[in-house]
Formats: structure tokens, C-alpha cells, sequence
């Protein structure tokens, strides 16, 4: 039996992301810690370096690596936001900033370019990536060569600092549906409230006109690792969608976006590194008259004990605003799916989280 509680065009008035933000980005002491939680918006980086860089070819490279376009967002965003300091300012309430890139330039002291990241140097939550390099040159080849796996570092600690949050703020009425319907749990913006389900499959929403943010999750049987492939995975998704989502107008309906690149990775992921999961991120629009879309990441996994690929989607729609944030929330989100005998999400996983390259 399907219950239908909202169309997909309907309006409701709850917590948003903004709010979300705000507590994200909080400067406190931490309960019983003695260290300051770290501040600074999600995707902010503070580049530390010498002022004569700032300018210079290195300069440019930082920009062109950290700076690059999310991919699969409607418009341009850059993976993160740079503020920068000189080293000899690198004092006081700048050194809470949740992500930190921090290059000290000495050929005096260096004999070669060497990296290394560090949790938690001066604030509760924080990532300090060090490069020590005795020449300017090297730090940009370092960039050219190793800039992807950096982005993938800050990155993954963008999805701890969210999925930190969630494991304390998460929405009851999701995790509670979830459990019900697929026997898992899951922890949410604790704005998605409104619901409607189907056969084997469940979709929630904040159900706001914009800064809107939606969980998919549903089930299709596993015969072989291509169904948590590429091809299966947005066959599934569409077949899927086409059945359970309507749009405001009669026959529309969402599905993936062809004409623009679906990004495709498997990663490792769990406690044990025990567990693969093929995530699919791209772009949705509505078809059958209505001009809606978005970008959308899902993550699919095996149950084999079962014979099931379950799979968790999050979809956001903020016409002409910026998405980046809005999207990564729902990633993080993602991640916590888990069996109903994990009670409670460690969000430490995150941190030992393996990527495979796009295919």
C-alpha cells in the first residue's frame, strides 16, 4: 500500500540548511574537552603560506586545484572556499579554522617536498595538511601530481564534519521509517519529516520550495557485482523514480540527466574496510513538461545474505543559489546507512574512507 503525504511541488516551513550551518560552524568549548571546537563554514580552507607566493605560479595552482568545479552541479562551484594568511599571522583564532593547508617554503631547511595531515593540532574537529617544500617549484608539481588525492582529503573530512553533526541532530522520524520499512538505520538532516512509501521503497523530504533536500531509499534484487555498476545502477534509479515520484504535472516525473557526464566511483568503506559500495552522482531533471532539476548523489551496497542491493539517494533542488553545501549534507547523510544492529554511526569511518578513481 503506498502512502502519499506530499506531490513533488508542495511547500513546507522547517529548519534549513542555513540553521544547520550556523551549528556546524559553532566556536565553543567542547563538553569536558579543555580544546576549542573548530569554526569556519563547511568548504572553507585557510591556505597559511609566505605573501610572496600568493601571487606567484604557486599561488595560481592552489587556486586552480582547490578551486576547481564540484562536478556534477547545474553551474560552476568551486570544491572549496580559500581564505589565506601569512604564516607570521597564522596566530590566535585563525589557527580554529576547521580545514588548514599550511606550506612553509625553506631550502635552508628542507631537502625535499614532503606532506602529511594531522587531526585535531589547535581545534576539536580540525584538519592540519602540512607541506614542507625547499622550493616553490616543487609545491606546484606536487599540486599537478597529487592535487586530486589533497581535494579527496579535505573532502572526506567535509564528510566527517557533517556526519559528526548528524550522529547528535538527525531527524527520528527518518531513521524511524527506515528502520521499519528496511530494517537499517540512518541519520538525516533532522528537517526530513514528510514521507511517502511504496513497494520497497521510501521517499522523505523537507519539502521546501527552495534549500530543499530529499532521501530516497529502495531495494532491487543482487545477482553479480555489475548491480552496483553504472549502467545498472541509473537503469535502476530511473525505473525506479518513474513509479514512486510524481511531479506537479500529470505524467511528469524525475530521471537522470543524459546529456551531461554521470560520475561514477566504487569505494571501501566500514569499520574493517570490509565493504564496497558503488556511488553515483549526477544531475536530475523532470520529464513531462515541468522545469525542475538538481544534482543528486546515491550510494548503492550488497546485502548477499539477503540477495539485495540496497540503495540511498539524496537530491536537492535551490534554483539559482549555490547547491555545494546542500549536496554534501545529503552525502555525508549516505554514509550512516547501516544495519539496524549498528545503533549509533561512528562517524571515525569517514576518516578511513577509500576512493577508487572515476570509471
Amino acid at each position: 500500500m503506498v502512502k502519499k503525504v506530499f506531490p513533488f511541488y508542495t511547500i513546507a516551513s522547517t529548519l534549513t540548511i542555513i540553521g544547520l550551518a550556523v551549528l556546524l560552524s559553532s566556536c565553543k568549548q567542547s563538553s569536558g574537552s579543555g580544546i576549542i571546537n573548530a569554526t569556519g563554514r563547511p568548504g572553507e580552507i585557510m591556505v597559511v603560506m609566505d605573501n610572496q607566493y600568493r601571487d606567484s605560479k604557486l599561488g595560481a595552482e592552489i587556486e586552480n586545484v582547490l578551486q576547481s568545479d564540484v562536478p556534477s552541479l547545474p553551474q560552476s562551484e568551486p570544491m572549496f572556499s580559500l581564505s589565506w594568511s601569512t604564516i607570521k599571522g597564522f596566530t590566535g583564532f585563525l589557527t580554529y579554522v576547521r580545514n588548514i593547508l599550511y606550506i612553509d617554503i625553506d631550502q635552508d631547511r628542507f631537502t625535499k617536498t614532503s606532506s602529511k595531515y594531522t587531526y585535531d593540532v589547535w581545534a576539536k574537529g580540525q584538519m592540519v595538511v602540512k607541506i614542507t617544500s625547499p622550493s616553490p617549484d616543487s609545491v606546484v608539481n606536487f599540486f599537478e601530481t597529487k592535487g586530486y588525492s589533497l581535494n579527496n582529503l579535505f573532502l572526506r573530512h567535509e564528510m566527517y564534519r557533517y556526519d559528526d553533526y548528524l550522529v547528535r541532530e538527525y531527524s527520528k522520524v527518518a531513521n524511524h521509517l527506515v528502520d521499519s520499512l528496511f530494517d537499517h538505520h540512518i541519520n538525516v538532516p533532522e528537517d526530513i519529516r514528510k514521507w511517502k512509501s511504496g513497494k520497497n521503497f521510501l521517499w522523505m523530504s523537507n519539502d521546501h520550495m527552495r534549500q530543499r533536500h530529499d532521501l530516497l531509499v529502495y531495494t532491487y534484487p543482487y545477482h553479480s557485482s555489475q548491480d552496483i555498476g553504472l549502467d545498472r545502477m541509473i537503469q535502476v534509479r530511473d525505473s525506479v523514480l518513474k513509479v514512486n515520484i510524481e511531479g506537479g504535472y500529470e505524467g511528469s516525473y524525475p530521471e537522470t540527466e543524459k546529456l551531461v557526464n554521470t560520475q561514477f566511483h566504487r569505494y571501501i568503506f566500514g569499520p574493517n574496510k570490509g565493504e564496497v559500495r558503488g556511488e553515483l552522482r549526477g544531475l536530475w531533471k523532470m520529464t513531462g513538461g515541468q522545469m525542475m532539476g538538481g544534482p543528486f548523489v546515491c550510494q548503492a551496497y550488497v546485502d548477499k545474505k539477503a540477495g539485495l542491493v540496497y540503495m540511498v539517494e539524496g537530491f536537492v533542488y535551490n534554483p539559482n543559489e549555490d547547491k555545494r553545501n546542500l549536496i554534501r549534507m545529503m552525502e555525508a547523510a549516505l554514509y550512516t546507512f547501516r544495519p539496524s544492529s549498528e545503533k549509533v554511526f561512528d562517524p571515525n569511518v569517514i576518516k578511513k574512507l577509500t576512493y577508487s578513481t572515476t570509471y
